[in-house]
């Protein structure tokens, strides 16, 4: 029994031996897994975002594969934001990995240089001299800086001087077009003809628009004026946004730039809000179908028409609005037909390099493009709209617009609408003619040398994007403006901008940079909610113009009875002023009926949103603990098993 007995101890003491080894292994593997994966998997990770914001995109690769010299880059990060909170250093954490992928992917060709810029510290001095932006960090009036700036071998510099966590959804965006502004410092020429605001007016300080930054950090943009007559020399792409006028030398010069090879961007715009927004500084308002009328010889040869009075109406994606309904002067929420946010990969042509990646554009009364009656070119729609779209008249907005009046008369046409189009192939010249007359006469003794120059047909096909809104690029329509630091730093709500530096830069031949823009958007809409809230506020204005409706045929009576009254001097009878009384009460139960559609028919907008706030505050830790829990009575269940098997 003795000896049974000690064996029983030993073999437990070997037991708890083996339990306590296979703990000490188990942790020691798992330092070591974590160790390994730090020093060899730093930058692997699962991208499960729905926009793919953490994957480096083709685009990146490609401009990365054709850098030829080095690059600096130094990475400026203050030490002291870690005290603020973990959201900076979590971010800066990021940018810091996101760059060591880049230096990977380049074969070495981008070299990453870190530094604390601690006050007073040559680091400051560096940063400073780089553009960067420095934060007060207390009272003492200490800077932080948090960003970077790059150089390449002749010297250029380039810089982001502050990285905005809010901007955390375009990282990879800023990071590649420093690059590729460091490796292709050259930029191409582009001749920029608008009627636009563009550059700002003496009514907001000359403050450019944001989308005239976006196009220089790309760009060598040469803006031309009203009275232009020929192109800059060295043009590479013409730029032809909400034009009203231009002058025929310079149609003719566009028309032979064409004709040599040269691409063309198209904004055309049946109706200017941006002109109508400027006020005083726009000058006399231009009419519906200006802009359009500008380049029309162009366009019709070039084999694209537009209806230039009517704008283009879709129900689907009508923006909502504010609007005072001006029977009861009650403001009431409705779709204003004439302001679109487009979305949803129906919206946009994926297999197009322009807009395979862009995510949502919102344009402000676009016109419908169409393809010209025997043309020569192949028209490729771009952007368009849903099927419940139509054509309405552009002279309802030009004029104290009625949102609700507009709504009412709506009819759908039944099939969707072309807001953007690639038009290529060959053309032939709009002056089949020659140079017009008043430039032969100008010419003088070079008269000669010019109709020689003219040519009749393309020497190469046709490449050109057209756009039936020009108001697209206006802030207000794309962007949310901030200020980081003292600096106007532009959050993209949609993708207008990235439209049309993609366009241009398609056009221009370049692959390099499409991949990079609108990789993610700082507003995502909830689409169920918001569909449930354009329901609910359908059903409201119908009742309530039915409500309304009879309130004021019931205020009628009233009015008539006591009008009577006072025209006849003739008091009311006991059964006249009860059927006033009778009216009046009707009145009241109408109007708490009015006041109860306008809380009832939102009850299940606010139910879902509850639903939601639970979902997301309760529910989902109670099943991530329920889950915890079964896992560890599993685990306790296998335990016990193995313990009673060990017995026997």
């Amino acid at each position: 029994m003795a000896d049974k007995s000690f064996l029983d101890r030993l073999k437990g003491a070997d037991r708890n031996a083996l339990a306590i080894g296979t703990i000490v292994l188990a942790i020691v593997s798992f330092l070591a897994l974590n160790t390994l994966a730090q020093l060899t998997l730093t930058s692997t990770r699962v991208d499960l975002t729905a926009d793919s914001l953490y994957t480096l995109s083709d685009g990146t690769r490609g401009v990365l594969s054709t850098i030829d010299e080095p690059i600096d880059i130094r990475f400026y990060y203050s030490r002291r934001f870690d005290e603020i909170g973990p959201h900076i250093a979590r971010y800066a954490q990021r940018v810091d990995e996101l760059l060591r992928e880049y230096a990977r992917l380049s074969n070495g060709k981008i070299r990453i240089k870190r530094y604390d810029p601690e006050p007073f510290s040559p680091e400051e001095d560096l940063a400073v001299s780089d553009g960067l932006r420095g934060l007060p960090f207390d009272q003492s009036g200490d800077k932080v800086y948090f960003g970077l700036a790059g150089s390449n071998s002749t010297d250029d510099i380039d810089a982001i001087p502050y990285l905005a966590a809010e901007r955390g959804n375009f990282l990879e965006y800023d990071l590649t077009k420093l690059i590729s502004n460091l490796s292709h410092p050259d930029k191409a020429v582009v001749a920029l003809i608008s009627d636009l605001p563009l550059q700002g007016t003496q009514f907001d300080n000359y403050q450019a628009w944001l989308i005239v930054d976006q196009l220089k950090q790309f760009f060598d943009v040469k803006f031309l004026d009203k009275d232009a007559t020929e192109l800059p020399k060295d043009t590479e792409i013409v730029v032809v946004a909400g034009a009203h006028f231009l002058r025929e030398p310079l149609l003719y010069e566009i028309d032979q730039f064409v004709m040599k090879g040269g691409r063309v961007l198209a904004m055309i715009d049946p109706f200017s809000e941006s002109m109508a927004l400027a006020g005083p500084a726009a000058g006399q308002l231009p009419p519906p179908g200006v802009q359009f009328g500008a380049v029309e010889p162009l366009m019709k040869a070039w084999g694209v028409t537009m209806n230039a009075s009517k704008f283009v109406g879709d129900l689907n994606s009508a923006i909502r609005v504010g609007f005072p309904n001006p029977e009861t002067g009650q403001q009431v929420a409705v779709d204003y037909l004439a302001w679109l946010n487009l979305q949803g990969d129906g919206r946009f042509t994926r297999d197009d390099a322009v807009t395979a990646q862009v995510q949502r554009i919102v344009m402000t009364s676009a016109g419908a493009l169409m393809p010209a009656e025997g043309a020569t070119t192949k028209f490729e729609p771009l952007i368009v709209t849903s099927p419940v779209a139509a054509e309405i008249s552009a002279f309802q907005i030009a004029q104290n617009p009625n949102p609700i009046a507009m709504l009412n008369g709506f009819e759908s046409a039944g099939h969707s609408f072309t807001l953007a189009a690639r038009v290529s192939g060959p053309v032939k010249t709009a002056y089949p003619d020659g140079p017009p007359e008043k430039m032969i006469e100008e010419a003088g003794d070079k008269a000669d040398a010019l109709k020689a120059a003219h040519i009749a047909e393309s020497q190469k096909p046709l490449n050109m994007i057209v756009v039936g809104d020009a108001d697209m690029l206006t802030d207000r329509n794309w962007a949310q403006v901030q200020d980081f630091g003292g600096q106007r730093m532009a959050v993209p709500t949609a993708s207008n901008a990235d439209f049309t530096v993609n366009a241009i830069d398609n056009l221009r031949g370049s692959e390099g940079l499409l991949g990079l823009r609108g990789r993610g958007l700082s507003i995502r809409p909830f689409e169920v909610i918001a569909a449930m809230q354009r329901e609910a506020d359908n059903q409201f204005r119908t009742k309530e113009q039915e409500l309304q409706a009879k309130i004021e045929e019931t205020d009628k009576k009233i009015r008539k009875l006591q009008q009577e009254e006072q025209t006849t001097g003739v008091l009311l009878t006991a059964q006249q002023q009860t059927e006033v009384d009778d009216f009046r009460a009707q009145m009241l139960s109408l109007r708490r009926d009015l006041r109860d559609v306008q809380h009832s028919l939102r009850q299940d907008v606010e139910s879902l949103q509850s639903r939601i706030r639970i979902i997301n505050i309760w529910a989902i830790p109670v099943l991530v603990a329920f889950v915890a829990i079964i896992l560890a009575l599993v685990r306790r269940a296998r335990r016990a098993r193995f313990h009673r098997a060990a017995m026997h």
